[in-house]
């Protein structure tokens, strides 16, 4: 009788796709959120760690207004900047309860026309 396990084909190759070109698809950024900044705490600033090898981002910044922004990075800071429309989003409530608990990953377009954030908990 022939081993099940062996006659399964893998569904994922080690080999890119040229047409899956990571360059085209955007840009990834991650934070290891850690803390509430104690230097500006005025400031909804939240420091971390790059989350993998290839961020360079170290901080979010949420910002609180009716006008509504897409998230964005700026490089220079190494800062993903959130936008909600109230401080009782709970989300951001979440993150102010427990900012240790947050990881934020921010994707850009190539292009740089479209960007999304996420705050996951992670514990």
């Amino acid at each position: 009788m022939k081993d099940p396990a062996s006659s399964v084909q893998p569904l994922l190759q080690d080999v890119p796709s040229p047409e899956m070109d990571a360059k085209r698809l955007g840009q990834v950024e991650v934070v290891d959120i850690q803390r509430r900044s104690r230097k500006h705490p005025e400031l909804l600033l939240f420091k971390g760690t790059p989350g993998s090898k290839h961020s360079t981002a170290k901080s979010v910044l949420a910002t609180v207004g009716n006008e509504a922004q897409a998230p964005w990075l700026d490089r220079a800071q190494g800062r993903i900047h959130l936008h909600y429309a109230s401080k009782e989003h709970p989300e951001l409530q979440a993150l102010m309860a427990e900012p240790g608990a947050f990881v934020c990953y921010f994707w850009e377009s190539a292009d740089g026309t479209k960007s999304h954030a996420w705050l996951l908990r992670t514990r």
